[in-house]
Protein backbone atom coordinates (compact mmCIF):
# COMPACT_ATOMS: atom_id res chain seq x y z
CA UNK A 1 0.00 0.00 0.00
CA UNK A 2 1.78 3.52 -0.87
CA UNK A 3 1.10 6.27 1.92
CA UNK A 4 -0.63 9.02 0.52
CA UNK A 5 -0.98 12.58 2.32
CA UNK A 6 -3.68 12.48 4.88
CA UNK A 7 -6.97 15.25 5.27
CA UNK A 8 -6.30 14.04 8.86
CA UNK A 9 -3.98 15.45 11.11
CA UNK A 10 -2.97 13.39 14.48
CA UNK A 11 -1.28 14.72 17.18
CA UNK A 12 -0.31 12.06 19.45
CA UNK A 13 0.27 12.72 23.24
CA UNK A 14 -1.20 16.39 22.42
CA UNK A 15 -2.06 16.58 26.18
CA UNK A 16 -0.63 14.42 28.76
CA UNK A 17 -2.33 11.88 30.59
CA UNK A 18 -2.82 13.56 33.64
CA UNK A 19 -3.85 16.95 32.60
CA UNK A 20 -7.12 14.75 30.43
CA UNK A 21 -7.89 13.79 33.62
CA UNK A 22 -8.08 16.44 35.68
CA UNK A 23 -9.95 18.48 33.04
CA UNK A 24 -11.87 15.71 32.63
CA UNK A 25 -13.25 15.73 35.97
CA UNK A 26 -13.28 19.69 36.42
CA UNK A 27 -16.12 20.17 33.67
CA UNK A 28 -17.98 17.25 33.94
CA UNK A 29 -21.96 17.82 34.99
CA UNK A 30 -24.03 15.78 35.66
CA UNK A 31 -26.35 15.11 32.84
CA UNK A 32 -29.94 16.14 32.36
CA UNK A 33 -32.36 13.43 31.61
CA UNK A 34 -35.49 13.43 28.90
CA UNK A 35 -39.11 12.98 29.44
CA UNK A 36 -37.64 9.02 29.11
CA UNK A 37 -35.57 8.92 32.00
CA UNK A 38 -32.42 8.87 29.20
CA UNK A 39 -29.62 11.12 29.92
CA UNK A 40 -28.69 13.44 27.65
CA UNK A 41 -25.32 14.38 26.15
CA UNK A 42 -23.98 17.87 27.70
CA UNK A 43 -21.91 20.60 25.89
CA UNK A 44 -20.30 23.71 27.97
CA UNK A 45 -17.26 26.13 27.85
CA UNK A 46 -15.08 26.44 30.72
CA UNK A 47 -12.33 29.26 30.38
CA UNK A 48 -9.90 27.96 32.85
CA UNK A 49 -9.50 24.71 31.24
CA UNK A 50 -9.80 26.26 27.12
CA UNK A 51 -6.88 28.84 28.75
CA UNK A 52 -4.48 25.09 29.42
CA UNK A 53 -5.51 23.62 26.11
CA UNK A 54 -4.81 26.51 24.16
CA UNK A 55 -1.62 27.54 25.82
CA UNK A 56 -0.78 23.44 24.63
CA UNK A 57 -2.21 24.51 21.16
CA UNK A 58 -0.27 27.47 20.14
CA UNK A 59 2.70 25.73 18.38
CA UNK A 60 1.01 23.58 16.11
CA UNK A 61 -0.73 26.08 14.52
CA UNK A 62 2.42 26.23 12.28
CA UNK A 63 2.34 22.75 11.67
CA UNK A 64 -1.33 22.32 10.54
CA UNK A 65 -0.71 25.45 8.28
CA UNK A 66 2.17 23.44 6.45
CA UNK A 67 -0.06 20.69 6.32
CA UNK A 68 -3.03 21.68 4.98
CA UNK A 69 -2.04 23.75 1.82
CA UNK A 70 -3.59 27.14 1.56
CA UNK A 71 -4.69 27.34 5.26
CA UNK A 72 -3.76 30.43 7.01
CA UNK A 73 -4.65 30.15 10.95
CA UNK A 74 -6.67 33.10 12.32
CA UNK A 75 -7.97 31.86 15.17
CA UNK A 76 -10.49 29.48 16.93
CA UNK A 77 -14.08 29.63 18.33
CA UNK A 78 -14.03 28.80 21.89
CA UNK A 79 -13.45 25.14 22.84
CA UNK A 80 -16.19 22.94 23.16
CA UNK A 81 -16.46 20.34 26.06
CA UNK A 82 -18.78 17.50 25.07
CA UNK A 83 -20.06 15.01 27.58
CA UNK A 84 -21.77 11.66 26.19
CA UNK A 85 -23.41 9.58 28.36
CA UNK A 86 -25.11 6.09 27.98
CA UNK A 87 -28.55 6.62 26.59
CA UNK A 88 -29.84 3.82 24.18
CA UNK A 89 -29.72 6.01 21.18
CA UNK A 90 -28.61 5.30 17.71
CA UNK A 91 -25.49 7.75 18.04
CA UNK A 92 -24.47 9.83 20.55
CA UNK A 93 -24.33 12.59 17.91
CA UNK A 94 -25.93 12.25 14.86
CA UNK A 95 -24.08 12.30 11.35
CA UNK A 96 -23.35 15.77 10.42
CA UNK A 97 -21.27 18.64 9.12
CA UNK A 98 -19.66 21.19 10.83
CA UNK A 99 -19.78 24.12 8.80
CA UNK A 100 -22.34 23.41 6.35
CA UNK A 101 -26.11 22.23 6.06
CA UNK A 102 -28.18 20.27 3.36
CA UNK A 103 -30.77 22.32 1.85
CA UNK A 104 -32.36 21.93 -1.70
CA UNK A 105 -29.92 19.26 -2.82
CA UNK A 106 -26.83 21.16 -2.40
CA UNK A 107 -24.47 22.17 0.67
CA UNK A 108 -24.84 26.05 2.37
CA UNK A 109 -21.74 26.99 4.28
CA UNK A 110 -23.72 28.42 7.57
CA UNK A 111 -20.54 28.96 9.82
CA UNK A 112 -17.41 30.35 9.19
CA UNK A 113 -15.47 26.70 10.00
CA UNK A 114 -12.74 25.50 7.90
CA UNK A 115 -10.95 22.69 9.67
CA UNK A 116 -12.48 21.02 12.90
CA UNK A 117 -10.75 19.11 15.27
CA UNK A 118 -11.37 16.30 18.53
CA UNK A 119 -9.49 16.22 21.53
CA UNK A 120 -9.81 12.97 23.39
CA UNK A 121 -10.16 13.05 27.05
CA UNK A 122 -11.17 9.55 27.90
CA UNK A 123 -9.79 5.69 26.05
CA UNK A 124 -11.47 3.35 24.27
CA UNK A 125 -11.72 0.43 26.17
CA UNK A 126 -13.05 -3.06 25.27
CA UNK A 127 -12.05 -5.61 27.75
CA UNK A 128 -12.09 -5.49 31.36
CA UNK A 129 -10.92 -4.36 34.09
CA UNK A 130 -12.95 -1.64 33.15
CA UNK A 131 -12.34 2.22 34.59
CA UNK A 132 -15.97 4.32 34.39
CA UNK A 133 -14.15 7.45 34.95
CA UNK A 134 -11.23 7.26 33.09
CA UNK A 135 -12.65 4.61 30.35
CA UNK A 136 -15.27 4.08 27.39
CA UNK A 137 -16.50 1.91 25.57
CA UNK A 138 -18.11 2.80 22.23
CA UNK A 139 -18.21 6.46 21.49
CA UNK A 140 -15.96 5.95 17.98
CA UNK A 141 -15.63 8.87 15.77
CA UNK A 142 -16.58 7.67 12.24
CA UNK A 143 -16.45 9.13 8.66
CA UNK A 144 -19.14 7.09 6.43
CA UNK A 145 -18.26 8.84 2.86
CA UNK A 146 -14.98 6.61 3.89
CA UNK A 147 -16.53 3.96 5.65
CA UNK A 148 -13.96 4.12 8.84
CA UNK A 149 -13.70 5.57 12.51
CA UNK A 150 -10.92 6.63 15.00
CA UNK A 151 -11.39 5.42 18.77
CA UNK A 152 -10.84 7.25 21.46
CA UNK A 153 -7.36 7.67 22.59
CA UNK A 154 -6.69 10.02 25.63
CA UNK A 155 -4.88 12.93 25.21
CA UNK A 156 -4.83 12.46 21.10
CA UNK A 157 -6.12 15.47 19.05
CA UNK A 158 -7.33 14.58 15.43
CA UNK A 159 -7.65 17.86 12.92
CA UNK A 160 -9.52 17.45 9.06
CA UNK A 161 -11.54 19.83 6.96
CA UNK A 162 -15.03 21.15 8.62
CA UNK A 163 -16.45 20.78 4.98
CA UNK A 164 -19.25 18.08 3.50
CA UNK A 165 -16.44 15.99 2.61
CA UNK A 166 -16.25 14.83 6.30
CA UNK A 167 -19.39 14.36 7.57
CA UNK A 168 -19.37 12.78 11.06
CA UNK A 169 -21.14 10.64 13.88
CA UNK A 170 -20.70 9.36 17.45
CA UNK A 171 -21.33 5.95 17.86
CA UNK A 172 -23.48 4.84 20.81
CA UNK A 173 -21.77 4.90 23.94
CA UNK A 174 -22.01 1.39 25.90
CA UNK A 175 -19.87 1.75 29.19
CA UNK A 176 -18.57 4.50 30.68
CA UNK A 177 -18.94 8.39 29.32
CA UNK A 178 -16.74 9.61 26.32
CA UNK A 179 -15.27 13.23 27.18
CA UNK A 180 -13.53 15.19 24.42
CA UNK A 181 -12.88 18.67 23.55
CA UNK A 182 -14.22 20.14 19.91
CA UNK A 183 -11.69 22.27 18.19
CA UNK A 184 -13.09 25.01 15.18
CA UNK A 185 -10.40 26.51 13.20
CA UNK A 186 -10.92 29.61 11.33
CA UNK A 187 -8.82 30.42 8.13
CA UNK A 188 -7.59 34.12 7.53
CA UNK A 189 -9.43 34.18 4.16
CA UNK A 190 -12.03 30.89 3.53
CA UNK A 191 -10.25 27.84 2.94
CA UNK A 192 -11.31 25.39 0.38
CA UNK A 193 -10.74 21.66 0.77
CA UNK A 194 -8.54 20.37 -1.77
CA UNK A 195 -9.49 16.77 -2.36
CA UNK A 196 -6.98 16.18 -5.12
CA UNK A 197 -4.46 17.10 -2.77
CA UNK A 198 -5.22 13.94 -0.11
CA UNK A 199 -5.72 11.15 -2.62
CA UNK A 200 -6.49 7.60 -1.79
CA UNK A 201 -8.25 6.27 1.41
CA UNK A 202 -7.53 5.65 5.31
CA UNK A 203 -5.60 2.53 4.41
CA UNK A 204 -3.21 4.73 2.81
CA UNK A 205 -3.67 8.39 4.67
CA UNK A 206 -2.85 6.44 8.37
CA UNK A 207 0.32 4.23 7.75
CA UNK A 208 2.48 6.99 9.36
CA UNK A 209 0.88 6.10 12.45
CA UNK A 210 -0.09 2.25 12.34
Amino acid sequence: MTYSKSPFQVFQNFLDRSTCDKIAETVRVVPTVNDEGKPQSMERHHTPSEAIIYEQFKPYAPKIEAHFDGFKYRGCEHLVFQQFPVNGEKYAEPPHCENSVFKRKKWIKVKDRDLTGVLWLKDYQESPPFNVKTQVLGGKLEFPTYNFGLQPQKGTLVIYPADPHFISLVTTILVGELQCVRFHLVAETPWIYPAEKFPGDFRSWFQEIV
